[in-house]
């Protein structure tokens, strides 16, 4: 598999010192990120010979004389490995939880019905995470939790904003997005403005010694084609993990991008690359 975590897995292994193979059924590994950063991180797998053949379906696999095993896929081929990783997702397990004879209602795909406050049919039953059609994100299913016990209680709550949730993938180099990729933004029929840095004109990307990766910013274009709101911020990097939540905040808080760039960033930091990308949407721009 290659998606988030199938990456994950090939970056950690490669940079361990073994071969590795990403099998992806697929036209591209990292499908639904901004083509952009995916590009960075297939470059950079590239780098550490991770070997990526995409469109091909595992057909099987069986043990080898050399105690390993051959793994059967596309046309009649065949890998030898030491050890097989399968990453290709998962699906929800409700079968046992007594769930028949209640008000509780199963998508076709097993996946448990809520409402925007993670309530299901059921009064007084609520789902999250894994098991409902959610982004699954250890994150995101505490966000339901709260969001479920607040309404339990009575309190005021929000139903959690999907499509503004942090990403983040953590291979070498790191991912982290928030908000529509530009591919995203455009099929929606949204003019955008965009921007793109790269961290080899970060000073502290340079000291560090990690200077692969950019930092991409899509804004709404206002009527007289200047940028405006921020709609999805995306990096790839070192770290990026860690510097997302500026954009993050960004995003959801519907910020413009003239607001952004009154923002003061510490030098020498990687978060400034965030920072001087927004400032370039102004017509400004430093270390560029």
């Amino acid at each position: 598999g290659g998606g988030a975590i199938g990456c994950e897995f090939a970056s950690t292994f490669a940079d361990l010192g073994s071969t590795v193979t990403i099998l992806e059924g697929l036209p591209k590994i990292l499908p639904g990120l901004d083509p952009d950063v995916a590009n960075f991180v297939v470059k950079s797998f590239k780098k550490k010979n991770i070997d990526i053949r995409t469109g091909v379906k595992v057909a099987g696999h069986e043990p080898n004389s050399a105690g390993g095993t051959t793994v059967l896929f596309g046309e009649g081929e065949r890998l030898d490995v030491d050890a097989v990783v399968v990453s290709v997702g998962r699906k929800p397990f409700a079968d046992l939880l007594g769930l028949k004879g209640t008000a509780v209602q199963l998508s076709e795909r097993g996946f448990v019905e809520v409402d925007g406050y993670c309530a299901t049919g059921e009064q007084g039953v609520y789902a999250v995470g894994d098991l409902i059609n959610t982004p699954q994100l250890a994150h995101v299913a505490y966000a339901e939790a709260i969001v479920a016990v607040k309404h339990m209680l009575g309190e005021t709550v929000y139903p959690v904003m999907y499509d503004r949730v942090p990403w983040a993938i953590y291979c070498h180099p790191e991912v982290a997005w928030a908000g529509p990729s530009e591919e995203e933004a455009r099929a929606k029929g949204i003019d955008v403005v965009v921007a793109k840095h790269q961290f080899r004109s970060n000073s502290r990307a340079m000291i560090i010694g990690e200077a692969e990766g950019l930092v991409k910013v899509i804004a709404k274009k206002n009527a007289d084609g200047s940028a405006g709101q921020v709609l999805g911020v995306h990096m790839v990097g070192p770290w990026v993990t860690e510097q997302l939540s500026g954009g993050y905040l960004a995003v959801n808080w519907e910020a413009t991008v003239d607001e952004i760039a009154e923002f003061l960033m510490p030098h020498p930091s990687l978060s400034e690359l965030f920072g001087e990308t927004v400032l370039s949407m102004t017509g400004r721009s430093i270390n560029a």
